[in-house]
């Protein structure tokens, strides 16, 4: 038995990194998004 195991990233490494990535940007890009959207619907509802 090798004591001490070479680390190998598999494709669960990879998927866990990403998950995380995608949740630490998830809320700025939806408050950027959604900051966008509530500013065009009030422009255009203001130039009815």
């Amino acid at each position: 038995m090798n004591p001490e195991p070479e680390i190998k990233p598999d494709w669960k490494d990879f998927l866990a990194l990403v998950i995380a990535a995608y949740q630490v940007l998830l809320l700025p890009v939806l408050l950027i998004f959604g900051s966008i959207g509530l500013v065009v619907l009030i422009f255009g509802w203001m130039s009815r």
